[in-house]
């Protein structure tokens, strides 16, 4: 009897389960080949989030189209301040400002920083790294306005 034919057939069951293990083992690591990669960074995406959802909220007082709208004007601008200080980390330096498009395009010849085209809700005192700039465009009575939401720096 030839003993080495059985040495023969047994290593290739081995090697065949260590294949198999070595694929079940690869097969275990969960990956996506597509990854895309965004510049985004996270005050962006949370700034992006405090417009969007109060875009969505309607207003309880029914005389705007929602509460972005509503905190957009000179008169609710302590209670959107407080909803900003709510939704953002404590620490963080952020601005709010107001531009008036419709002001703007009738006269092209003024800047946005010009203080009867652009209203200055919340001014960062001190403005520290890369900013992240959010906005929306709100129309309220038939004037679009621009609000654009700044962070600078989040404390940690």
């Amino acid at each position: 009897m030839n003993n080495s034919a059985q040495i023969h057939v047994l290593e290739v069951i081995i090697v065949a389960g260590m294949l198999l293990m070595s694929l079940f083992f690869v097969r275990t690591f969960e990956f996506t080949p597509n990854i895309t990669k965004t510049e985004e960074n996270e005050l962006e995406i949370l700034g992006n989030g405090i417009l969007t959802s109060l875009e969505g909220i309607p207003d309880d007082l029914e005389q705007f189209p929602n509460l972005l709208a509503r905190y957009a004007t000179l008169k609710y601008k302590d209670e959107f301040k407080d909803y900003i200080n709510r939704s953002l980390p404590y620490g963080t330096i952020y601005e709010i400002s107001l531009t008036n498009i419709t002001k703007l395009s009738k006269n092209p010849d003024k800047s946005i920083k010009d203080e009867s085209i652009t209203d200055i809700l919340k001014e960062a005192k001190v403005k520290v790294g890369k900013e992240a700039r959010c906005s929306r465009i709100v129309v309220i009575d038939g004037i679009v306005f621009e609000v654009v939401l700044t962070i600078y720096f989040t404390l940690r």
